[in-house]
């Protein structure tokens, strides 16, 4: 059983998937729109921000190393990349945050995810090396995300101090480590004692791992916050019981009903359960980024991607 491969795979799988869904003519006015029911149906007046998070599949496609990625090098997603986050960029609000849904809508959720999917991206890609302008011009989100929260949901303010993160991380900003520094603390707090990162009052399996996985990121992006190992390996306990011997979940006792696992951070601290969740890929009964509809494909296959490199880290480095 090759473990890195089943999970390159239902990724790799995914891109061509979402390459339909991005506008990649650059002559048209919405080159980079990743809502094709937006640029293309026309059947919404609003395009998903969260779509965007699509420049971060393209460019760990680009970068993967593994023999089987087609998408390995190849320029033109250079092009792509940039004109996904060139069109995030002009499609932001005023004051830098960002629409999923609704007219004057300002979500903290979408904005979170695509500042944190935004600054992924330009990392692996070099730091601010070609992208001194989106830097800039991206300032005002995270300003925006550093004035805002939700503290309802822990996986929506890991996502924003994973966008802080990475954005003090590449601009050496002291006014955005501050802000790391404290939506650190309010993310702390959602920690409880049994492990659970709050979602709506309770634990639950899918949104503890994305919060898990985000906040894997955030440990390689600073040194600022050294409670987060601990936090993390607490969190990993409250949830590598729950995953059964084929990767499955009871979905009955999970707080939002989620039936899926984000992997990364199990693979990133050598959790047994990453063995389970592999078994039920092989066994091809796994809920996986190819089962997902179109609003969250992509950002399920970003996670497997990621977990395939935890996986050939750990195994050049054992």
């Amino acid at each position: 059983m090759n473990v890195e491969s089943l999970f390159s795979g239902p990724a790799l799988a995914t891109v061509p998937r979402v390459l339909g869904f991005i506008d990649r003519d650059p002559e048209s006015p919405t080159f980079g729109c990743c809502d094709r029911a937006y640029w293309h149906y026309r059947l919404i007046d609003l395009a998903n921000s969260r779509a965007q998070e699509a420049g971060l599949l393209l460019t760990l496609a680009w970068q993967y190393p593994g023999q089987d990625n087609p998408f390995l090098g190849k320029d033109i997603l250079l092009d792509w990349i940039r004109g996904v986050w060139r069109f995030w960029l002009s499609a932001r609000n005023a004051d830098g945050s960002t629409v999923e849904v609704y007219p004057n809508e300002r979500s903290f959720c979408a904005t979170s995810f695509s500042a944190a999917a935004f600054v992924d991206s330009v990392r692996l890609l070099g730091g601010p090396v070609g992208f001194e302008e989106e830097l800039r011009l991206a300032e005002p989100t995270f300003r925006w995300l550093g004035n805002n929260a939700n503290s309802d949901v822990a996986n929506q303010m890991a996502a924003s101090l994973h966008a802080l993160s990475g954005y003090a991380a590449l601009t050496a900003d002291a006014g955005m480590a501050a802000l790391v520094r404290e939506r650190g603390a309010e993310v702390r707090a959602l920690l409880r004692d049994d492990g659970a990162f709050v979602e709506y009052g309770g634990l639950d399996v899918g949104y503890q791992t994305i919060t898990l996985s985000t906040l894997t990121a955030v440990s390689r992006l600073t040194t600022e916050l050294p409670w987060l190992p601990d936090a993390i390996g607490r969190g990993l306990s409250a949830v590598e019981p729950r995953i059964g011997n084929a990767g499955e979940v009871d979905w009955r006792g999970n707080s939002r009903r989620t039936q899926y696992v984000y992997p990364r951070a199990l693979a990133a601290l050598g959790s047994p359960a990453i063995s389970r969740l592999a078994v039920g890929l092989e066994a091809g009964s796994l809920i996986n980024p190819c089962w997902v509809d179109d609003r969250y494909t992509t950002a399920f296959a970003v996670d497997y991607f990621l977990t395939a490199m935890e996986v050939r880290h750990a195994h050049e480095h054992p």
